[in-house]
């Protein structure tokens, strides 16, 4: 009886510890996928401003360069996260606008590659809509960090 007590102890234990382990990384994903939701927003407000300059002066355009591949890393990382089971929803949703994103960033990195800087057909990229429709998953996010 004693040994059967210790077994139903011990399973009790573990299994609050995987409660304890699944609750950390939900924590630790939703800070992530804040920060980048944040770090999204503040490309999606740039980068009007750094196609413009960019257009406009070409010693601009390593600025732009390097904000295009600084967002494409952050997204590719993002993408790569395990999310945890009550997650995996949302992150579906923001690898689904990361991808379009990502499609948009590697338009433009053609577009200077090329020399072709223009205002309107840069500005006119999937990438800031993008970003915009990724700040609707924000509330999702807030929730779950609840």
């Amino acid at each position: 009886m004693k040994k059967f007590i210790l077994v139903l102890l011990s399973l009790s234990l573990l299994t609050g510890c995987g409660l304890l382990e699944e609750a950390n990384n939900s924590l630790t994903y939703v800070e992530e996928m804040t920060d980048y939701l944040n770090e999204a927003e503040q490309f999606a407000n740039d980068f009007p401003a750094l196609v413009e300059n960019a257009s406009a002066n070409s010693s601009a355009l390593p600025e732009l360069e390097g904000r295009l591949n600084d967002m494409k890393s952050e997204i590719e990382e993002i993408n790569n996260l395990t999310p945890p089971s009550m997650a995996e929803d949302i992150h579906a949703k923001v690898t689904d606008y990361n991808n379009k994103a990502l499609q948009g960033i590697e338009q433009a990195q053609t577009q200077i590659d090329k020399g072709e800087v223009s205002l309107s057909e840069l500005q006119s990229l999937e990438v800031v809509k993008t970003f915009n429709q990724l700040q609707e998953i924000k509330g999702n996010l807030e929730n779950l960090g609840q």
